[in-house]
């Protein structure tokens, strides 16, 4: 008897052990936004897809939907689903994603804004659930949105900012 409570006593402690080494969501948030920092900064991804007359930087597993047009590109990899917006109307010093965002999504979110060089960019988590998130990142008038598992964090915000960095924007 004293062996199967010594088993379940062990078993029980190393599952607590191990959830405790885990992160929470606010650690892969962080994660993910200094990712996407990082990405903003470097700015150092070559264009190698274009969609109508918008050319772009496609990460390796990214696949670009035939049904995309220059103002809505859908993206995938794997089963995520990649959304894309362009606004032609607004240059790269534009808040106009990020204003939206603020003033009518009043849940908890972890989000920082960059800018550089006359750019403006942020990058904003949403959580979704249980286990998923909301991924937003942008840069002037062009957004890019998913929603995957809180585990794809840090990847998917730095695939993403390279993505939305990569497209050429005017000053108007």
């Amino acid at each position: 008897m004293f062996r199967i409570w010594k088993f379940l006593f062990l078993t029980l402690l190393s599952i607590t052990v191990l959830s405790a080494c885990g992160k929470t969501l606010e650690e892969k948030a962080l994660d993910g936004i200094a990712a996407a920092k990082t990405a903003f900064e470097l700015n150092d991804k070559a264009v190698n897809a274009e969609v109508e007359n918008v050319s772009l930087y496609k990460p390796a597993g990214f696949t670009i939907s035939k049904s995309s047009n220059g103002q809505n590109i859908i993206m995938k990899k794997g089963d995520e689903t990649f959304l894309l917006f362009i606004n032609p109307n607004e240059n790269r010093e534009s808040r106009l994603f990020y204003d939206l965002l603020e003033r009518n999504d009043k849940s908890v979110r972890y989000e920082e804004i960059f800018t550089d060089d006359g750019y403006f960019g942020f990058a904003s988590i949403l959580n979704k659930g249980e286990d998923q998130v909301e991924l937003i990142t942008s840069v002037g008038g062009i957004k890019l949105t998913t929603i995957t598992k809180k585990k794809n964090i840090e990847s998917k915000m730095a695939n993403m900012m390279e993505i939305v960095r990569s497209i050429e924007q005017g000053l108007q």
